[in-house]
């Protein structure tokens, strides 16, 4: 009887779960479908558009649920380039007056924030204003305010301004402690992944290597930090060394900030330039309801130029958005092949990489598509690198960023070992029972044979000279030695990829456009664009995140670890996760910059 009153209280609460569940999701179905027909947002005389970027995505929406703040009657966050197309469109429009930026932290990494800062001053030089306020900045935000005509902070705040650079967690000492270590097994001798599982500090080559793309993009920020703020870009070196930013009223005399101010003195500033008295309201527009009332999503037609978004980690499988898999990019690039409309393709990435196999799997579904005669051209992003790097290498053209983080032509493969932690440390045994040499091979449990050990290590050899085949047979000029020199797991920037033969153009996403336009005989006047890959809505995210295999999302549980650890620290933990969970070879580039 007592075990029949647990099954049924058990079964009892499973139920009451699960209705739980579906009453959410009912209820979120009918709010989506109730702001389905909402009206579009007004867009009034005399408005001052507002950004707040705390989320910036390639592609509007293609982020990880963790990331939609449960916003489900959103498109979920607006993407780089319609964030630029919104700031375009209110350059021309009456309407608009000003853009206020009001954020302490900005999302995005250097590339994005740069392309934004160059619509905010095309913007500027329509004879518009733009002010930034905020209680303190971090880096980000106070590089993407500097572009503003006016700059101010909050009484007691800070400009925290002082340089660029890379902080990589080595764990070896912890590993030694618990009884864990790892086989390493890497080709290219700047493939700095594996560093922290190994070494204790930052090998001479991985330092050089990272002080040379960090000077290269600190050079780029201090000279645009310079030019907006009519600084000379030592000066502006000198105040970081300095940390003039830190230092109030001195931040303002040095020309970092125009004031320190409260709120309602801004407000006030804000009227002012409006042209509006004390007690007159300032007409406020969100960057997303003004992209929502005056533009839509690109949407391809005949003759079309298609762009595809890689953004993320580069996985086995099935990718949630925000991510890379091989089951589902594989699948919209055979889709955009057998597309008569569709005419050239774009491949925009911003990767760092992640799986050798299914990044050999892309690059082998863009080689079919290329047989169909359709060009192929790669934008990269704010990172194109190892895996990135192997999608792209067959393009008929690649344009970088100056910014780019791009290269790491290497390959690695890890295999953790318990043997220690479980023996000594647990007083765990394991035996085993054979009926071949390695039956029992491969186990984080024993210590490897040497013919294993063998095996993995001619794997990742051979898997890193097909990485070197792959863009020597895509990159014109060069052959696999030169490749191979320009290889061996170093990361470059893009003004550097330039010169060594690894990109052919710098330019950005709208420069990659046209090329593939002009590749493929299309009118320069009238380019039809789509966007992919297409991104679902979030309640239908979700609907299909509830109603499958796991009763808790993945996601769910990232949104508490990020918000408990702050952004910055999640990407540690974000990286650590991802490389402890690696069980084939990799192409990936583990860093995280400070910015």
């Amino acid at each position: 009887m007592p075990n029949f009153i647990k099954i049924l209280f058990g079964s009892c609460l499973g139920t009451l779960l699960a209705l739980g569940v579906l009453f959410f999701l009912f209820f979120s179905v009918i709010a989506g479908l109730a702001n389905a027909d909402k009206e579009e947002p007004e867009i009034k005389a005399n408005s001052l558009l507002e950004l707040d970027l705390t989320t910036v995505p390639e592609l509007t929406g293609n982020q990880p649920m963790d990331q939609f703040s449960f916003e489900l009657d959103s498109d979920g966050a607006l993407g780089l380039h319609d964030i630029v197309r919104a700031i375009e469109k209110a350059e021309k429009d009456d309407d608009i007056k000003g853009i206020y930026l009001n954020s302490m932290t900005q999302a995005g990494g250097f590339t994005k924030l740069r392309a934004i800062r160059e619509a905010l001053a095309s913007f500027r030089a329509a004879g518009k204003f733009v002010v930034s306020y905020a209680p303190a900045y971090e880096q980000n935000a106070y590089y993407l305010a500097s572009a503003g005509d006016e700059v101010y902070v909050g009484p007691l705040g800070v400009v925290d301004f002082r340089g660029l650079g890379a902080e990589i967690p080595f764990y070896k000492n912890m590993l030694d402690k618990i009884g864990v270590r790892f086989e390493v097994f890497y080709a290219g001798n700047f493939k700095s992944a594996t560093e922290p599982y190994r070494l204790t500090e930052i090998s001479d080559s991985n330092r050089l290597q990272t002080r040379e793309y960090l000077t290269g993009l600190w050079n780029m920020m201090s000279e645009d930090i310079a030019a907006t703020r009519n600084l000379e870009p030592a000066t502006v070196r000198g105040f970081a060394n300095q940390l003039t930013g830190w230092r109030g009223e001195e931040a303002v005399e040095a020309g970092l900030i125009d004031g320190v101010f409260r709120r309602n003195e801004v407000d006030a500033r804000l009227r002012e330039r409006l042209g509006l008295q004390k007690h007159e309201k300032i007409e406020r527009v969100s960057i997303d309801d003004y992209f929502d009332a005056r533009l839509k999503k690109l949407k391809g037609k005949d003759d079309e130029v298609a762009v595809l978004f890689a953004e993320g980690t580069i996985i086995d499988g099935k990718a949630e958005p925000g991510g890379i898999g091989d089951k589902n990019y594989v699948k919209v690039i055979d889709k955009l092949a057998e597309d008569d409309d569709v005419k050239a393709v774009v491949l925009r990435v911003n990767s760092g990489g992640g799986s050798a196999s299914s990044s050999e799997n892309i690059w082998y579904a863009f080689e079919k598509l290329k047989d169909t005669g359709k060009p192929l051209v790669v934008s990269m992003g704010s990172v194109a690198a190892s895996g990135g790097y192997y999608i792209a290498a067959g393009a008929d053209s690649i344009f970088a960023e100056p910014s780019t983080i791009t290269g790491s032509i290497g390959v690695f493969t890890m295999f953790p070992m318990v043997d220690e932690l479980m023996n000594d440390k647990l007083g765990i045994n394991f035996d085993t029972v054979n009926t071949a040499q390695y039956s029992n091979a491969f186990s984080p449990f024993r210590p490897l044979q040497e013919g294993a050990k063998e095996v993995l290590t001619d794997r990742t050899k051979m898997i890193y000279e097909t990485f070197l085949d792959r863009v020597a047979e895509g990159r014109p000029g060069m052959n696999k030695e030169q490749v191979r020199r320009a290889a061996g797991g170093r990361v470059y920037t893009g003004v550097r990829a330039l010169e060594i033969g690894l990109v052919d153009r710098l330019g950005d996403l709208d420069d990659a456009i046209a090329s593939a336009a002009t590749l493929a005989g299309l009118d320069q006047d009238d380019i039809s664009v789509g966007q992919y890959p297409k991104v679902k809505s979030p309640i239908e995210q979700l609907i299909e995140t509830y109603l499958g295999e796991d009763a808790l999302p993945p996601s769910v549980g990232a949104s508490v670890v990020r918000k408990q650890l702050g952004e910055q620290n999640y990407q540690h933990f974000e990286l650590l996760r991802d490389m402890s969970q690696m069980n084939k070879a990799q192409c990936r580039l583990p860093v995280v910059i400070n910015f």
